[in-house]
């Protein structure tokens, strides 16, 4: 057994997101800044609390904020990835 470190080429640093082809891996992947990360998780658990709690609308906002978040890595990644003439490992 030899002892490889797979590299990573840096497609597109976007804001608090990063495109990166993984050696060995047929499509790219989509790094995320810890902070943002964690915001993100904050957000999930903030809105299964106001579900929890019955605040129908504050879950809604918390929700779609969410669901904003997510499309714009999603977005971020299918560009990088048309532009580098690399397919989408799901179907659009």
């Amino acid at each position: 057994m030899t002892d490889h470190t797979p590299s990573a080429t840096l497609l597109a640093v976007l804001g608090n997101y990063s495109v990166v082809q993984v050696e060995g891996r047929r499509y790219p992947a989509l790094a995320v800044q810890g902070d943002t990360l964690k915001v993100l998780q904050e957000a999930v658990e903030g809105l299964a609390a106001e579900l929890d709690a019955g605040d129908v609308e504050d879950a809604k906002f918390s929700l779609a904020e969410i669901q904003e978040q997510i499309s714009s890595m999603l977005s971020a990644y299918e560009a990088v990835s048309r532009d580098a003439g690399l397919g989408l490992p799901y179907v659009r």
